[in-house]
């Protein structure tokens, strides 16, 4: 028994694994593992677990979710800095645009009103034979002056809104410019059109597999794992039996001295 006890002393204070994935339970101190939520039996079998395919498609499917979100944030970020770019090279657009217009109002009500080479009306005896009167000229260049001057802010909101609602873009123009996202997927080991591997390839690229030693091995560490379960059982049983037997011995001891001093009443009395 004492044997027993020192190698269940021993188990308990087995060497706790000291990994960023590995978790003990409070309640069990059951090892486990973190991303996987998979329950390993000891320490030993703990690099075991990290070698296995489930534990290794797990870490790339995390590391691939990152990568997408990671993507996703930087492509967010690049499109709020390009719009804001753009409002802003708007706004200087606006504003130049006006401070054109004003200048050219300004010149426009400063100009004369009458050209220096204009002769007087009365220079011809016939007018009909006169020159052509500059007037006609002088509503082109207003027709121009007005062309220069800047829209009001009502007609570009008009023109915004012809352009996004009455003249929307044609439908395979937004397709084109259409960003895709889609979840991510777990490649297969084989890429399709390529041929399959050999099995002797397959063997030598899976460090899962284990070789006859090992499974050996194993076998044995699962089968003392089993016999230590066993013995803990047996220890808890053993001791549970001794306390009963502590206590049935108190209740006859305490039997044993009521009955006795009840005799001795019964003596004394008599």
């Amino acid at each position: 028994m004492s044997d027993v006890r020192a190698l269940l002393k021993a188990k308990r204070q087995e060497a706790r694994v000291n990994h960023p994935l590995a978790s003990y339970s409070e309640k069990t101190g059951q090892l486990k593992c973190a991303i996987c939520h998979t329950a390993v039996k000891h320490a030993s079998a703990w690099e075991g677990h990290l070698g296995s395919k489930g534990h290794r498609t797990t870490v790339a499917r995390l590391r691939e979710e990152e990568r997408v979100k990671e993507a996703q944030r930087e492509q967010e970020e690049k499109a709020y800095g390009k719009r804001k770019a753009d409002e802003e090279s708007s706004d200087d657009g606006e504003s130049k645009r006006r401070k054109v217009g004003s200048e050219d109002v300004d010149m426009d009500s400063h100009a004369p009103t009458e050209s220096a080479g204009q002769f007087p009306n009365d220079f011809f005896s016939d007018p009909s034979k006169g020159p052509v009167s500059s007037a006609m000229d002088d509503s082109d260049d207003e027709a121009e002056s007005t062309e220069h001057v800047t829209q009001d802010p009502l007609d570009l909101e008009w023109q915004q809104f012809q352009q996004a609602v009455l003249n929307p873009p044609d439908e395979k123009e937004k397709y084109d410019r259409a960003t895709v996202f889609a979840e991510p997927e777990v490649a297969s080991e084989t890429p399709q059109g390529f041929p399959s591997r050999q099995p002797e390839e397959a063997d030598a690229e899976e460090p899962g597999k284990m070789d006859e030693d090992q499974i050996r091995r194993q076998k044995e560490e699962d089968e003392r794992e089993l016999i230590m379960d066993r013995l803990m059982d047996e220890e808890r049983a053993q001791e549970d039996a001794d306390m009963r037997v502590t206590v049935m011995k108190a209740k006859l001891e305490a039997m044993k001295k009521k009955r006795e001093a009840a005799k001795a009443a019964k003596i004394a009395k008599s």
